[in-house]
């Protein structure tokens, strides 16, 4: 259970991290972070690594200053998807997101989704924050699937222009660590980071071997066995 008086707030649009965060079974509230997403990105001026996790701590910021924020403890995230040292951003229409799947076909790329927690404490901000890398490898899907997965409309709003949970289309191959990180929200990096904030799932997710949260979490040793 939660041992802090501060209520969840999860500042973010995605109903698929609203999904997630459901999991630990702890009770939030859910608004939008103010941030421009796009113009801060192109302040950013460090590793493309640490980009996701540079915006889940503006975000938090920026949703801080919301009135629904007051005597809240905020959660915030960011994914990215890199291949070939850049970021692949959300489609900008359907023939970008064709453009994203081709350059991702049949091969490995990094999926890095930043976490952060914050508050306010004594008027200024206190923030945690951590990311979480899963190298994909997407399998040799064909013209026709993209153009069927396109008309669904599902990847306009994502990044890299696909969704891994998608039943139908299923882009990838395998998985080289987190399953939700892919998704949007590593819960095994937010329940850490809740912690510093003495907050404790009150769901303790499966037990047994592999990540607690998700049996699709997939990590593979150096001869390519799976561990879990």
């Amino acid at each position: 259970m939660s041992l802090t008086t501060l209520p969840l707030l999860l500042a973010s649009a995605s109903p698929r991290r609203r999904q997630i965060l459901s999991l630990p079974g702890l009770p939030y509230t859910v608004c939008i972070s103010p941030v421009d997403e796009e113009a801060m990105q192109e302040r950013y001026r460090g590793p493309i690594e640490g980009l996701a996790q540079w915006l889940a701590e503006h975000k938090a910021i920026e949703a801080l200053t919301l009135a629904e924020a007051a005597d809240h403890l905020v959660i915030t995230a960011d994914t990215t998807v890199l291949l070939d040292e850049k970021v692949l951003g959300k489609p900008r229409d359907r023939d970008h997101a064709r453009e994203l799947l081709l350059s991702l076909r049949n091969r490995w790329h990094h999926v890095v989704t930043g976490v952060a927690v914050c508050r306010l404490s004594d008027g200024k901000p206190e923030i945690y924050s951590a990311s979480c890398t899963t190298p994909v490898l997407m399998r040799p899907y064909s013209e026709e699937e993209i153009a069927a997965y396109i008309a669904t409309g599902d990847p306009l709003d994502k990044a890299g222009a696909y969704g891994i949970q998608h039943p139908d289309f299923q882009p990838t191959e395998r998985i080289n660590g987190c399953y939700l990180n892919v998704v949007g929200l590593p819960l095994c990096t937010l329940v850490d980071l809740l912690a510093r904030f003495d907050v404790q799932p009150a769901e303790e997710g499966r037990i047994g071997p592999g990540c607690r949260w998700s049996a699709w979490c997939k990590v593979y040793d150096r001869e390519g066995t799976a561990a879990v």
